[in-house]
């Protein structure tokens, strides 16, 4: 019988190991936006201090050595889903160390590939499923790809790269033409869409080691997607639906983690072929999440699935907003960043960041919570499975923080393309291989000003790209003390001859806006620039009135005979694509525990032109509100026009959180 050698077999006997060996296929496509360097990057501030925690007290603080279990052990129906944990935190650990650099991540990493490794069969399959095809079993078969690959990029250990080229080809003889259907596997009611989430990994194969059959087997997985099966009777049709504009609701089973995994690794199948309809349909469901689903912190689902959430986000939804669709969102306008240059995608990055995503952070971040409301009180995951101790949601959070340092500063042809405004420092190589590096000191969202400065060596043309933000109206910006004008949505292309010392301000317009509800116009919220803001109870008094937001398109008036003032309204509630703003009083310094506060105006006005009253009220940042994470803590961010101050806050709301807990969880992790 002959054994059969890979190229990578090949290269591990020649002594190349150490090497960082990348031959694979050539793109076909280029990424109009780049990802920062390895290394490139440090950011401080809130936001530094966010990702310095997670790495320390959430992804080295776990005990990763126990996630190889569920492969070792085969734990089939009892928990076989939980493979998934072993490659959300390798990938996390690969985001650290491209971060960090630290010899201790790496470390880490190389002993959990080690471990996942000793659990691969003689044949290449790695799974925890002891039999092919099982509910889990490619699912779990994703995730050690996920992992292997982002231990071979960040290690450069080349029996990463082996173990996962040997898993696919045996994921090739049971699955490929003429063998199971994959997308007819897994769970019955999902529709083959999880298993079809494998995807990606496979092209990361293929495009690391340019072999043709990776290639042929990732178009020929997307083809069975169109071909009915006992499952479903038309297939799961991602591709031809998004492009038809099929709202996500309608689309297959609509799972929304699993679905947009799928187009994930449509993303990268774009970068490999150039097939423009995988983009154009990737973009379409994207634009389509955001007219439909995408909340307005940032997140989505009911139960993990799509549920028209633009217009039910005024209601008590079951199960809302998993974490780990945020997670998979910001990964999505991640890959879209990088392939369209279209800051929108930066816009909702910031949006998921700033609220959904923090808002799920418990504590020092060590844990996370499953899903996240809109109104209640926060509870962290509730799931602790024994032999990891972690959850999906706990395990995949950090994927999402950790990419934050590659998409905030990028590079493109022309230079420089920043995305995030945060404090810290960047050093891109330019054309010609001179060294920039670009610092920005600010305390922005929290303040409106943000000063960068250029340090190099010699003077060079380039241009240096700026998001504005959709929000802000009016932006002013200065280079060197001169004015420049821009528009928001847009990049402002700043094309000079760059010195050192060069300066640039900006100040972006953060005033309140108030937001109508798509679905239910006697709602608002308020935002200021990418943060909503919510009301918490520890802040808000109970009282037998009801009161209105008071945005500035309704004025007070003095009456000289009553001798009193009165509030004059608008006929109709403003239409839910206007700007309304409010007038928005910073709380110095902010409560213990909070980010952010605001005094917000509001009205009581109990009968036509008299006893009316103004009121203040405090607002806090979402990611904020309700963090005790007690039954106590409760907060809400759609407000009722009026809103009955004596019933604001719903509660007992842990009931619709998570479904069977027989009462309210406090596992925090510890």
């Amino acid at each position: 019988m002959k054994t059969k050698v890979s190229i990578i077999s090949l290269l591990i006997s020649l002594n190349l190991t150490g090497q960082v060996l990348k031959p694979g296929g050539t793109p076909k496509i280029e990424d109009q936006l780049n990802p920062a360097t390895a290394g490139s990057v440090v950011i401080t501030g809130m936001l530094g201090q966010k990702i310095d925690s997670c790495i320390k007290n959430g992804v080295m603080h776990k005990k990763y050595d126990l996630y190889s279990l569920a492969y070792r052990d085969k734990l089939d129906d009892d928990g076989g889903f939980r493979g998934e944990f072993w490659g959300k935190w390798t990938t996390s650990a690969g985001l650290a160390y491209s971060y960090k650099s630290a010899p201790e991540i790496k470390d880490a990493m190389l002993r959990a590939e080690r471990s996942l490794i000793s659990t691969q069969g003689s044949d290449g399959r790695i799974s925890s499923f002891t039999k092919d095809f099982g509910v889990w079993d490619i699912w779990s078969r994703k995730y050690a790809l996920l992992g292997l690959i982002a231990c071979y990029d960040q290690t450069g250990d080349i029996k990463a790269l082996d173990a996962a080229v040997r898993a696919v080809d045996h994921l090739i003889s049971i699955a490929g033409p003429g063998q199971t259907n994959l997308t007819a596997t897994g769970l019955y009611v999902l529709e083959g869409l999880s298993q079809s989430s494998i995807l990606e990994p496979i092209v990361n194969v293929y495009q690391r080691t340019g072999e043709q059959k990776y290639l042929d087997f990732a178009k020929f997985l997307v083809t069975q997607w169109s071909i009915p099966n006992n499952y479903t009777n038309t297939g799961i049709r991602l591709v031809e639906d998004a492009l038809a504009g099929v709202d996500p609701i309608k689309i297959s089973m609509a799972k929304g983690y699993d679905m947009m995994s799928c187009f994930e690794g449509i993303c990268e199948l774009y970068r490999v072929t150039g097939e423009k309809m995988y983009l154009d349909a990737t973009v379409k469901f994207a634009q389509s999440l955001r007219k439909k689903e995408i909340m307005i912190v940032g997140s989505g689902t009911s139960e993990e699935l799509w549920c028209d959430g633009v217009i039910r986000q005024t209601q008590l939804i079951e199960c809302p907003m998993e974490n780990c669709v945020t997670v998979t969102w910001m990964k999505l306008c991640y890959q879209l960043l990088r392939l369209t240059g279209d800051p929108v995608w930066a816009d909702e990055l910031e949006i998921s960041l700033y609220n959904s995503l923090m808002g799920a952070i418990v504590g020092d971040g060590h844990w996370w919570a499953y899903y996240s409301a809109l109104a209640g009180e926060r509870i962290p995951s509730p799931v602790q499975m024994p032999d990891c101790e972690s959850s999906c949601c706990v395990s995949n959070g950090p994927r999402g923080l950790l990419t934050l340092p590659g998409w905030s500063v990028m590079s493109s042809r022309e230079g420089p393309v920043v995305n995030l405004y945060a404090s810290g420092i960047w050093k891109q190589t330019l054309a010609g291989g001179r060294e920039l590096t670009l610092i920005q000191k600010t305390n922005y969202p929290a303040d409106d000003r943000i000063d960068m400065e250029i340090r190099q060596k010699q003077p060079a043309h380039y241009s240096i790209q700026l998001r504005i933000p959709s929000w802000s109206k009016n932006t002013l910006i200065t280079v060197n003390g001169e004015s420049i004008a821009c528009k928001p949505g847009k990049y402002l292309s700043i094309q000079r001859e760059w010195k050192n010392g060069d300066k640039i301000a900006i100040t972006f317009d953060l005033r309140g806006r108030v937001i109508t509800s798509p679905g239910n116009a006697n709602y608002m919220a308020v935002m200021r620039g990418p943060v909503v803001l919510a009301l918490d109870n520890r802040y808000v008094k109970s009282q037998n009135v009801s009161l209105w937001l008071q945005p500035q398109y309704m004025k007070w008036k003095y009456d000289k005979e009553l001798k009193s003032d009165y509030l004059v309204m608008e006929p109709t509630l403003p239409l839910s694509d206007s700007v309304a703003y409010i007038d928005l009083k910073p709380v110095l310094p902010a409560p213990e525990g909070v980010w952010m506060a605001f005094g917000v105006p509001f009205a009581y006005k109990p009968i036509h032109f008299f006893y009316h009253r103004k009121e203040t009220l405090t607002m806090v940042d979402y990611a904020s509100a309700g963090n005790q994470y007690s039954q106590e803590n409760l907060f809400r961010v759609w407000m009722p026009q009026p809103m009955y101050m004596n019933d604001v806050f719903p509660e007992n709301t842990w009931n619709i959180l998570y479904f069977g807990i027989d009462k309210r969880p406090d596992y925090f992790g510890e």
